[in-house]
Order: structure tokens, then sequence, then C-alpha cells
């Protein structure tokens, strides 16, 4: 591990032990250090794929709107960022973020967005590669790509005209969630707008008995903010956005949709996913049961 990162962590943990309160990044509550992470920790399935690193990551939690974050990388450059987090090892901690993730990104969205092709101008936010964009617009949608650290694709007429945009797996991400927010707000229309946030939300998963043995909390991946319902109520209410969501389902953050609408869409997204998911089971059922039996052991 670099000794750029060592010296980096023990900053920080000097920093924390001298002011152990900070304001947090959403409401300005008390937030207070809640569990130490290893950098190296992840989302892939072995928890570890490049071994443990040693360098430590405090994660704290608001005590009013319980968002959870670190300000480990509040100070990183975008250089930092590609050498220690988006490198070429990036993949080995996020294996679905070239290809797969991006096509399921666009089944996803068609669904969701279905029958409402001719009256979007879309922006989509954190896009990474700008697959998921470019594959929308193959279909026939108007769509955009913006991202920090890959692929911007926006066109000027568009701008201030983007009246849905998504950020899917972004928003996580992000070290300064209402700079992030208002960064999509800038480019979008003043009139109906809807914001697609896709992001795991602390709720019921993470307790002071669990601290983060949660699985998305992930510093190699990147995950440097968790959020809960409230903290992201919070955060739309900055910028004049209502917040909807449905368990299970993305934070839909929204201005001129009355909430019926949106929960009719929250829905009908929930339907169709379940729908899916029993399709897909069924299929796997059927598979088992037309399996030859095993020859028996002689």
């Amino acid at each position: 591990m670099p000794d750029e990162l060592f010296t980096h962590a023990l900053e920080k943990l000097q920093a924390a032990r001298e002011s152990p309160c900070v304001p947090c990044k959403i409401c300005g509550g008390e937030a207070y250090p809640f569990d130490l992470l290893d950098f190296h920790k992840s989302c892939h399935s072995a928890t570890y794929p490049l071994g443990l690193s040693a360098i430590p990551v405090i994660y704290r939690q608001c005590q009013q709107c319980q968002f959870l974050f670190t300000d480990f990388f509040d100070d990183f450059t975008a250089g930092q960022w590609q050498r220690h987090v988006y490198n070429e090892e990036y993949a080995k901690a996020d294996p679905d973020y070239f290809v797969n993730r991006p096509h399921s990104n666009v089944r996803f969205l068609s669904t969701f967005l279905a029958g409402l092709k001719p009256a979007l101008v879309c922006l989509d936010y954190g896009g990474g590669n700008g697959l998921t964009a470019e594959l929308m617009s193959r279909a026939g949608w108007t769509f955009d790509c913006l991202d920090p650290f890959g692929k911007t694709s926006i066109s000027p007429d568009r701008l201030r005209r983007y009246n849905f945009c998504s950020a899917i797996e972004v928003f996580e991400h992000s070290p300064d969630p209402a700079g992030s927010l208002s960064a999509l707000v800038e480019k979008s229309t003043s009139g109906q707008l809807m914001i697609l946030i896709a992001t795991e939300l602390t709720d019921g998963v993470v307790s002071n008995s669990t601290r983060l043995s949660w699985w998305y909390a992930a510093p190699r991946n990147g995950h440097v903010s968790l959020y809960s319902r409230k903290s992201l109520q919070i955060l739309g209410s900055m910028f004049g956005l209502d917040c909807s969501t449905i368990r299970g389902g993305p934070i839909l953050l929204t201005r001129g949709f009355g909430q019926r609408q949106i929960r009719l869409m929250l829905l009908r997204d929930k339907v169709v996913r379940q729908w899916i998911e029993s399709k897909i089971l069924g299929r796997l059922r059927r598979f088992e049961s037309k399996r030859p039996d095993p020859l028996p052991t002689p």
C-alpha cells in the first residue's frame, strides 16, 4: 500500500482523536465515529479480493438523520481518486462495473420509464464509461451522460432541459452529496423534474449491534456515503424536491409531480420486478425438475 495513503490515514485518525464530533454533511447535526473499516473492504462476494490493506477508514453517523459517511476522501484530488480507488484494480472490487451493470441499468430504465420516451430529456449522472446512455440512445431515448471520472457527452442544446436524471449506484460514491445533487439540478429544467437515485439504504440493516458489517459499506468500492431515508428526504428538501421511495426500490426526488403519480410508478416498478423474479425462479425450478437423477454410488 502506498506510503501516501498510509500517511493520509494517520492524519485522519489524529484529526478524529482531536475532534471526534463533526457536522453532518447533510443536516449539520452531530456526527461521531461509528465504525472503522479496512480500506480494501469491498462489495465483492469475497469481501477482500485484494487482501487487507492495514489502512483504517473511519465512518461517522449523524445523530439526527442517521447519514453515515467517511471524510477520509474529502480532500482527495482527482489524481488520488484515480490512483487509489478508480484504478486498474477497481474491477476486482466491482467486476460488474464496466459491462454487466450498464446493460442491467438499461433494462431497468426502459421498464421504469415505459411510455414516457417522447416526453423525456435524460441525463445519466455518474454514468462511468457512458455505456448506459449510449445503449439508451440507440433504443431511441434522448439520453446524455455526465461522469466526473469517466465519460461526459452533454449536448449544449439540452442544458437546462433535462427533466429526468438517473443516478444508479452513484450517490454512495459522492463525498459531497449536496454538491452532487446541486450539479444535477443546475443542469436540469426549472419545471417538472424527476431524479432517480438507486442506492442501498441503511434503514433496518445498520444498527449499534451490527455496526458496519453491512456488505454495502465498502471503502474500496468508493462507497463513502451511506444514506437513510430521512437523510435523503432532507437532502432533497434543500433543493425543493420531494422524496419518495418504496421498500427495495429506487428513490425518486421530484418536483412538479403528484404523489399519487409517483407512488403508482414505484408500485408498478415493484410489481414488474417481482413478476420478472418469479419468472426466473419458475424457469430455474423447471430446469431443476428436468435434470436426471444422479447415478447411484457403487
